[in-house]
């Protein structure tokens, strides 16, 4: 039966010399997949640009019960992302926000306040107002409320640690030794308080700032979903220096 669903597509990859598989978010159903004409021909072309990468669409989804892999009809894009594709340090975020989401999203079955927050993170992401530097970083913060796994900060003062794995401030490094020095730990208590209307009053260095992406990182793969193998970090650390 058809379905109209809301989706972000998040990864495209080559099946067969006539088919694409596509792994997408979609608001209604969480993590999918749909299977894709793939060709070089002009309605390829153009149904590759509605496709890119956390671009909004509303598709009308063939949902065969049992199917792990669906098929849509073609797709309507509910935002013009053209700053985003056009601009390299834009469109490297974008695909880091992707990739990401692949593996955090991997088991998740609906979830209209993520979905929403990514859409309005990518409109965000087209403004060219818009400073891009902590742009990711302010998006993890923010999503890890959404998922449930973010740090309580309450006890906080200065000369505790940040134990990452019990995701709170100790008076003392705890001995499983996933822990942060005090000094990186006050650091951390204020990047919790990181949004998206201060995230340009945060100053990093770049070696600061790719420090800080890569314990963001550790802290996902300790409480939610492995992000320790992404590729796209690196594109980000060369584009961002």
């Amino acid at each position: 039966m058809y379905r109209t669903l809301n989706i972000l597509p998040l990864r495209i990859v080559r099946y067969s010399d006539k088919t694409s598989l596509l792994s997408a978010f979609s608001r209604e159903l969480g993590t999918i997949s749909f299977a894709i004409p793939a060709g070089n021909g002009p309605s390829a072309a153009r149904r590759r640009a509605l496709l890119s990468i956390l671009t909004p669409l509303e598709v009308e989804a063939s949902i065969r019960p049992g199917r792990d892999v669906h098929s849509f009809k073609e797709p309507r894009a509910l935002l013009a992302l053209h700053l985003v594709h056009t601009d390299p340090v834009r469109a490297s975020l974008a695909m880091f926000i992707a990739e990401a989401l692949l593996p955090i999203l991997r088991q998740n079955e609906g979830d209209a306040l993520i979905f929403d927050y990514i859409v309005n993170a990518m409109a965000r992401l087209n403004d060219k107002s818009v400073a891009t530097a902590n742009f990711h970083i302010a998006f993890l913060v923010g999503l890890a409320s959404l998922l449930g796994i973010a740090p309580d900060s309450g006890d906080f003062c200065r000369g505790k640690v940040f134990d990452m794995v019990d995701a709170r401030f100790r008076a003392a490094a705890p001995l499983h030794g996933r822990s942060l020095s005090p000094e990186e730990s006050a650091a951390a208590e204020r990047l919790m308080r990181m949004t998206w209307n201060n995230m340009a009053r945060f100053r990093f260095s770049p070696g600061q700032r790719n420090e800080v992406l890569n314990r963001i990182l550790e802290y996902y793969t300790i409480h939610h979903a492995n992000l320790s193998t992404l590729k796209s970090p690196e594109i980000l650390h060369s584009l961002l220096s």
